[in-house]
């Protein structure tokens, strides 16, 4: 028997289950186990988008991080070099170098 027809001849059971539905989801339970499901899922979603925000904003820090890393090591580089074109062309420094290793 078709449920429209089963609900058509006893309404007075489709009164029961929606009572019954009704009763089991304000007492948090999903009757339907795919409705469980999606509600898990939608969960699991929320907290992946949630840890996605907070890896892309930790790897913008780290993003700004190396970039400063890299700033202070060229101008490093700078200032050696620049260091070293004075002590080769001063003929007199008080400056000596040190064998290479």
């Amino acid at each position: 028997m078709p449920r429209a027809t089963l609900y058509r001849t006893y309404p007075h059971l489709k009164a029961e289950f929606d009572r019954q539905r009704q009763a089991a989801q304000e007492d948090g339970q999903q009757p339907d186990p795919r409705l469980a499901q999606i509600e898990r899922l939608k969960a699991e979603v929320a907290t992946l988008r949630e840890r996605l925000t907070r890896k892309n904003a930790e790897l913008s820090v780290l993003k700004e991080f190396q970039a400063t890393a890299l700033f202070r090591l060229a101008a490093q580089h700078e200032l050696i070099a620049a260091l070293r074109k004075e002590v080769e062309s001063a003929p007199h420094a008080t400056v000596h170098t040190l064998p290479a290793r």
